[in-house]
């Protein structure tokens, strides 16, 4: 029987007398009643007879079935939690006498009780953030919320030509709660607090992404609570940049949920075409599919995917998911579609400010040899580092492949890389910085010998002048007063370019000056 409580007891009474004029009420008017109620008419009878017909207020001892139905309380609940049995702990409290029902009146109350309340005493805490309901937020426009995790990708790489064995690469996803975009940063180590900030800070910074402008500080970072998400970096970075960390509840992953299934699409499309997957199948013999030997320190690397083939896959599928995929969420646009088409307003913060905050910095400055920026036994290397300058370098405690120099004074420099495993476009910098210095020295050169060149024509062609004139004396020669003039101290010459000195040194004007300086000095 459905329990029923007082106040819709009296309601339903007060109807029924309504009804017949403070009499009996008809059996059509009984049963239509019943209905609407959801009892039956026999329970309808049962209600009326227990009331004073002549007194419609109806006390609350006066209304119910003669019996009060069984419920849980916390107590119970109590009990059922230290057994971890329904059965043993009714039972103990059927022995205790705090219990008089049947087993089974005991099983229908423990099904009428809060499902919340019955897990968090089966499975405690977590039992009961997963049978509770909140409120879901959406971000009203990009850039509001940024959702960040990360995880252990399903399959294996091989690192480097230097490494035995292959490892299973991690991978830090930055999602923007509005639109979905996502921004994926490798690495092969276990991540940090310092990985995380330096995700965070490519995600932050202005940069083009297929013609869109992409980046912008976010008013809130939604993380769970693993250790990495709160270390030094991430707190002092954070605080600087006026970034909000916004912490999930504990045992709640679908309030990360975007940072969640960005890393499972991630996983499913990697893992359908990468060959060193581990979640793509077995064999008969029950081995991995994509793996042929179990002893990783065995595996021959031409059979798994090398780091860079693993860094442009990884690209792609990112790439194929924020521009192919046409979400209903976002009413048949892709994620790229959406965020390019929001128009709120972006505050990228710049590359320079945000690995200033949020990378840690050596505390020495170190000078730039031929060899590049000595740095933990490793040369690092880039376009804008200048030979015999000092710097100061920031970097990622488990990260050596690729370090950050500012100069003494705080201003960014440039992203200076390990000279052994430049990036193609690095070395496409550093080349051209190489020829560069080429191309000027070589105009420098050439300026020098010019300049000599056009000086020595000009003394040659004075020194005929005066042996064809008999007006020459004998006195000091034009060697001896041009070894004089050159002896007396001048003032610097302001720096010009190589090729504006080749071009002056070349031009008439500047040898007619030539000559009438050595006229003065004759005189």
């Amino acid at each position: 029987m459905m329990t029923r409580d007082v106040t819709q007891k009296r309601a339903v009474v007060a109807q029924l007398m309504s009804l017949g004029g403070g009499q009996c009420p008809s059996m059509g008017m009984v049963e239509r009643v019943a209905g609407q109620h959801g009892v039956t008419a026999r329970t309808i009878y049962r209600w009326v007879k227990s009331a004073d017909l002549n007194d419609t207020s109806l006390p609350d001892t006066a209304v119910g079935t003669g019996r009060a139905s069984f419920e849980i309380t916390t107590g119970h609940l109590t009990v059922i939690a230290d057994e971890q049995n329904a059965h043993g702990a009714w039972q103990r409290l059927r022995d205790a006498g705090e219990v008089t029902c049947s087993y089974p009146t005991f099983m229908r109350a423990l099904d009428r009780c809060d499902p919340a309340m019955r897990q968090a005493a089966i499975h405690g805490f977590k039992g009961l953030v997963n049978n509770r309901m909140y409120l879901q937020t959406t971000p009203p426009h990009r850039n509001h919320t940024y959702h960040l995790d990360h995880t252990s990708m399903d399959l294996y790489v091989w690192p480097s030509h230097r490494e035995r064995a292959p490892i299973r690469p991690q991978v830090t996803v930055v999602v923007d709660g509005y639109s979905g975009l996502i921004h994926a940063v490798p690495w092969k180590n276990e991540i940090n607090g310092d990985m995380v900030a330096a995700a965070l800070v490519e995600a932050g910074i202005d940069r083009d992404y297929y013609g869109v402008s992409v980046g912008g500080v976010p008013e809130q970072v939604v993380l769970d609570n693993a250790a990495a998400h709160f270390g030094p970096a991430m707190r002092a970075g954070a605080t600087n940049l006026g970034w909000l960390l916004a912490p999930t509840h504990p045992f709640s992953s679908w309030q990360n949920g975007k940072a969640e299934r960005a890393i499972g699409l991630l996983n499913q499309r990697l893992a359908n075409r990468a060959p060193g997957a581990t979640d793509a199948g077995t064999t008969r013999t029950n081995q991995r599919r994509h793996l042929q030997v179990p002893q990783m320190d065995k595996l021959d690397p031409d059979t798994v995917w090398s780091w860079k083939a693993f860094t442009l896959a990884l690209r792609e599928v990112v790439d194929e998911i924020n521009t192919t995929i046409r979400m209903k969420r976002l009413g048949g646009r892709t994620r790229l579609e959406a965020y390019a088409q929001d128009p709120t307003e972006r505050f990228p913060v710049a590359e320079s400010i945000a690995l200033h905050a949020m990378l840690t910095t050596d505390g020495r400055t170190y000078t730039a040899s031929k060899n590049g920026i000595q740095f933990e036994n490793r040369h690092y290397v880039a376009a804008g580092v200048q030979f015999g300058r000092d710097y100061r370098v920031h970097y990622l405690p488990t990260m050596r492949d690729s370090v950050h120099l500012f100069t003494p004074e705080g201003r960014y420099v440039c992203e200076a890389f390990e000279a052994g495993s430049l990036p193609p476009n690095a070395r496409a910098k550093f080349m051209a910085a190489r020829a560069q210095q080429e191309r000027h020295a070589a105009a420098i050169e050439q300026g020098v010998i010019d300049s000599r060149r056009h000086f020595a024509d000009a003394v040659n062609a004075r020194v005929i002048d005066q042996d064809d004139d008999a007006r020459f004396d004998g006195g000091s020669s034009v060697t001896a007063a041009i070894a004089a003039r050159a002896a007396r101290p001048r003032k610097r010459l302001p720096r010009v370019t190589a090729r504006a000195t080749a071009q002056a040194a070349r031009s008439t004007a500047d040898t007619e000056s030539w000559l009438a300086a050595l006229d003065e000095d004759d005189e």
